[in-house]
C-alpha cells in the first residue's frame, strides 16, 4: 500500500469512526446530571409559604405589593412545574394567578376569624398537567368538616389535587399542608391524621406532600409521617443545595433561617434527583418571604 493511499485511508477512518459511535452507544450524561429513561415522567415541584399580607409588612418594607413580584420570578426563574403554597389570601392570589399565566391554580382557605384568611394552594402548569379531582381536609378531631382541632386556635388544613400528566397519562395525588403553629398537641396529631387521609384518599397511588408542617424533622409528628412517605432531604441522589433552615421569625425578610421546618416528601413511586433550598433575594438582602422555597426534581417510576 503506497503512502498517500494509506494516508486518504486512516483520514476516512478518522471522520467515520466518531459518527458510527455516536449512532450505536447511549449518548453520556452531561457531568453531574443523571440519565433519565427517554420516557421518564420527571418534573419540578416546589414548597413555598408565601406569607400572609400583613399590616406589619407594610410598615416594615416588606408589603406583598412590593414583594409579590420578585416572589412570582423566583417561581418562574426556577421553573417549577408543580408548587404547593400556604398563607396567602384571596388577593394575594388573584395576584399570583396574573403573575403567573402559565399555571393553574387550586386552592382552599383556612385560618382566622372566620376561618377564611389564608389559603393553601397547588399552582400547576397548564400544559403539562390537568386536574382530576380535588379536596380538603381539617387537622381536627372532625377532620372531614371544617373545625378546629385539639389546641389550636385557627383552623388548619391539607388541600389536596388528583393530577394526571398529560404526555403520559400518569396520575398521581399533590397535597399541600399547613401545621398549627403555637401549641403542641395539635401539631403531634396532625402528623398521625395526615397519615390517616393519605391512605384513605390516595390508597397505593403515587404521592407529593408538600407543606410548612412548623415541626423539626425529629418530631413525632414528622416521624409518624416518614412511615409511609420519604423526606426529600433524606433520599436525594444528588448532593443537597442551600441552608438546612426554611422558616424566618414571622414577618421577618432577612438574615439566617431558623429550623428545617418546610418539607416535601414522596410515595415509594418517585426518585427524588435533587433537593435545593432557594436563597434569591431582590432589594439587596430581602427574600420574597418569611420562607425560604424548597424545590426537588422527582421522577415518576414506572
Amino acid at each position: 500500500m503506497t503512502s498517500a493511499l494509506h494516508a486518504t485511508l486512516h483520514a476516512a477512518l478518522r471522520t467515520a469512526l466518531p459518527l458510527f459511535l455516536a449512532l450505536v452507544l447511549p449518548a453520556r450524561a452531561a457531568p453531574g446530571m443523571l440519565p433519565a429513561a427517554p420516557d421518564a415522567v420527571s418534573f419540578r415541584v416546589a414548597q413555598y409559604n408565601i406569607r400572609v399580607a400583613a399590616a406589619a409588612d407594610e410598615k416594615s418594607g416588606n408589603g406583598w405589593d412590593i414583594r409579590k413580584t420578585p416572589l412570582a420570578q423566583l417561581i418562574t426563574r426556577h421553573d417549577f412545574d408543580i408548587v404547593g403554597t400556604q398563607e396567602g389570601n384571596a388577593r394575594q392570589l388573584e395576584d399570583l394567578d396574573a403573575l403567573l399565566p402559565a399555571y393553574a391554580r387550586t386552592a382552599a382557605p383556612y385560618a382566622g376569624k372566620r376561618g377564611d384568611s389564608h389559603n393553601c394552594a397547588i399552582y400547576y402548569k397548564r400544559a403539562l398537567f390537568e386536574r382530576i379531582t380535588t379536596g380538603t381536609f381539617w387537622f381536627s378531631e372532625t377532620p372531614d368538616e371544617p373545625s378546629i382541632g385539639w389546641d389550636a386556635t385557627d383552623r388548619r388544613i391539607c388541600h389536596w389535587a388528583k393530577l394526571r400528566e398529560k404526555k403520559s397519562g400518569r396520575e398521581f395525588y399533590f397535597l399541600t399542608a399547613h401545621f398549627y403553629w403555637k401549641n403542641v398537641t395539635a401539631r403531634q396529631n396532625s402528623g398521625p391524621l395526615m397519615v390517616r387521609k393519605i391512605k384513605e384518599i390516595a390508597g397505593d397511588a403515587p404521592v407529593i406532600l408538600t407543606g410548612d408542617l412548623n415541626s423539626k424533622p425529629e418530631t413525632r409528628q414528622i416521624l409518624a409521617i416518614k412511615k409511609i412517605l420519604a423526606d426529600a432531604y433524606d433520599t436525594t441522589q444528588t448532593p443537597r443545595k442551600g441552608p438546612d433552615g426554611t422558616g424566618f421569625p414571622g414577618g421577618v425578610f432577612q438574615g439566617k433561617p431558623g429550623a428545617r421546618i418546610d418539607y416535601i416528601l414522596t410515595s415509594p413511586h418517585f426518585d427524588v434527583l435533587d433537593y435545593l433550598v432557594l436563597t434569591d433575594t431582590y432589594n439587596g438582602d430581602h427574600h420574597p418571604s418569611d420562607h425560604l422555597p424548597v424545590t426537588t426534581r422527582l421522577t415518576l417510576k414506572k
